[in-house]
């Protein structure tokens, strides 16, 4: 792995401007969902080193970025500007602003990560909004993204930092069985100890979009499997090996719940690579009789083929089936993933079965897709609301209606009559 280690160490600068609200993103961004497009689309880690230090560690996937060379030379070249402000939320004051150039050298073939680091000077209790923008200057294309930036609470997320066994930064928090991982905390935190809980992760997926029940439902409870205390080592750092599946939640006690989570959901994860994990996702399609013989089946695999190639007609059309079905699966996993595997939440199902949505506006507390071109009435929209959830901050629930029932069960013959919807 390749670092761009970009260190700043700015002088803080206050404006008078303050720049403009924004309570919706009033552009479409649905190439964020769409594989494949070649988009700038960084990863962000925020951590609390101490209690006047921020780092924001980023990463660039090489082949989103166009390298290109000049007629006489041999070495291809990318040209990034990197763009941030940092917001006080308090009165809306940029504090600190800068710009950095430059060039990596490469090419759009060799995939590799660009990692990088920005150092900010913060304050402890404060709130800040990191306004950054990735430009591609080569393609003229960039990203922009806004970052919260909350030293609200000692013991958040952004107060801890996950290393693999390499030290360098993790930006997924899902891994797999016998992965050993080192969580280092803020340094002005003084606990020696951190509480760990584990819970079982096989939940329940989501319901059709037109499913809404009669009574309202009991809202789900968290209940671990098992709890340990775990010690911190003279570097504000301990190691965890990660041996069986669930969630993993670290809390600072057993009053105060706000910590890191890291979940185990299968082998793999989140590709999907042998049967046992190609059947769940199965059930969005399939009837309550053929998903339970699926499941009971002695020899798995046949059955998924004998299921594929019935609704196919023939052998190439169930192969076409089967890669589009299971790479919207595992997108969903890349995309959706919170407590919950991609494909089980409300995205998620929305997601397999009806694909990328054609316009997304979003902001930090909804969604909303829409499937056809927007203000014409045959097209379907569908809106997601943010869901305030201590072990993930990418939980959405789907607004369901009964409008929905006849686009969904159109959608699913689609797919049972050997057509991708």
């Amino acid at each position: 792995m390749r670092k761009l280690i970009i260190i700043l160490i700015a002088a803080l600068a206050l404006y008078a401007c303050k720049p403009s609200k924004k309570t919706a993103s009033s552009s479409n961004v649905a190439g964020i969902y769409m594989p494949g497009l070649n988009l700038i689309n960084p990863v962000y880690k925020v951590f609390h080193k101490n209690d006047t230090l921020t780092e924001v560690h980023f990463r660039l996937n090489s082949a989103n970025i166009l390298y290109t060379k000049k007629r006489n030379d041999t070495t291809f070249s990318a040209n990034l500007l990197i763009n941030y402000q940092l917001i006080n939320k308090a009165d809306e004051s940029i504090v600190d602003s800068t710009s950095i150039y430059f060039k990596d050298y490469g090419n759009n073939k060799e995939k590799r990560h660009l990692d990088g680091l920005l150092k900010l000077k913060t304050e402890a209790g404060k709130t800040y909004d990191l306004l950054i923008t990735f430009n591609d200057l080569t393609r003229d294309h960039y990203a922009r993204k806004r970052v919260p930036i909350n030293r609200s609470n000692m013991y958040s997320n952004q107060n801890y930092i996950m290393l693999d066994s390499n030290n360098n930064v993790l930006f997924n928090n899902y891994f797999t069985s016998n992965t050993s991982i080192k969580i280092i905390k803020n340094r002005q935190n003084q606990a020696n100890r951190i509480l760990l809980k584990h819970y079982d992760s096989n939940l329940p997926i989501a319901k059709p979009p037109f499913s809404i029940p009669i009574e309202p439902e009991e809202p789900l409870v968290f209940k671990p499997s098992s709890s340990i205390y775990l010690e911190f080592n003279d570097s504000n750092a301990l190691l965890y090996t990660i041996e069986k599946t669930g969630l993993f939640h670290f809390q600072n006690s057993e009053t105060n719940k706000l910590g890191p989570t890291l979940f185990n959901f299968q082998e793999n994860f989140p590709k999907i690579k042998n049967p046992e994990n190609m059947i769940p996702p199965m059930r969005y399609i399939s009837t309550k009789k053929e998903f339970a013989e699926l499941n009971e089946s002695k020899n798995k695999k046949l059955a998924i083929d004998k299921f594929w190639l019935n609704i196919a007609g023939s052998t190439d059309r169930a192969k076409t089936l089967i890669r589009a079905y299971y790479t919207r699966v595992e997108n969903a996993n890349k995309y959706f993933t919170s407590y919950l595997e991609g494909w089980k939440t409300d995205r998620g199902i929305i997601y397999v079965i009806f694909g990328s949505p054609n316009v997304v506006y979003k902001n930090k507390t909804y969604e909303n897709w829409i499937y056809g071109e927007e203000n014409n009435m045959m097209s379907i929209s569908f809106v997601f609301n943010k869901v305030d959830n201590p072990v993930s901050n990418n939980d959405f629930t789907l607004s369901r209606s009964p409008i929905f029932k006849n686009t969904w069960f159109r959608a699913v013959d689609s797919w049972r009559s050997g057509r991708i919807y």
